[in-house]
């Protein structure tokens, strides 16, 4: 037996993206703070205020996943288990294959189902385009790229736990 692959998220993979709107929300907040202090038209002012705090406050939601050490994804000789994308086992025979797709930093393996995958997966944020799209309903997408580990090491997890599964590059 082999020990189970459990996968936490990445301190770097939270806090880098988490950058953009913090940037954009001191720049203003700046604003705001540049009007004020020359005078100009309160309404103006509290736009430009009410468009930082929603981006800082995306940024600090982004930034607290990083001090997050909860385990995120369990690989196992059973199946995966994904606790970000209702939490719910699914097992390898029902997996018909795996692709690993990657792009500008960013990361996420795709698993295709032997049928529809249970209501708390497909529910997912992550799954939400497949119940939009009349194509893909089968499919169930893990984002790898906030996780501590890399996607090729999750393919040759996935190799050694479930044999039977096809790897699609």
């Amino acid at each position: 037996m082999s020990t189970p692959l459990e996968l936490r998220n990445s301190v770097t993979g939270k806090i880098f993206p988490a950058l953009g709107p913090f940037i954009i929300g001191a720049m203003f907040g700046f604003g705001a703070l540049q009007g004020l202090a020359s005078g100009a038209d309160g309404g103006h002012v509290l736009v430009i205020a009410v468009l930082a705090v929603p981006c800082l406050a995306l940024g600090a939601s982004i930034a607290r996943g990083a001090f997050d050490t909860s385990v995120k994804v369990v690989l196992d000789q059973r199946g995966f288990r994904d606790a970000r994308a209702g939490d719910v086992l699914v097992p390898w025979h029902e997996v018909r294959s795996v692709r690993l797709t990657s792009g500008k930093g960013s990361a996420m393996l795709n698993f295709e189902l032997t049928g529809e995958p249970p209501d708390a997966i497909k529910y997912a944020p992550a799954n939400a385009l497949s119940r939009i799209l009349p194509f893909g309903k089968t499919i169930v997408h893990m984002e790898v790229s906030s996780l501590d580990v890399r996607g090729e090491d999750m393919i040759d997890a996935i190799r050694q736990f479930a044999p039977h599964v096809v790897v699609a590059r």
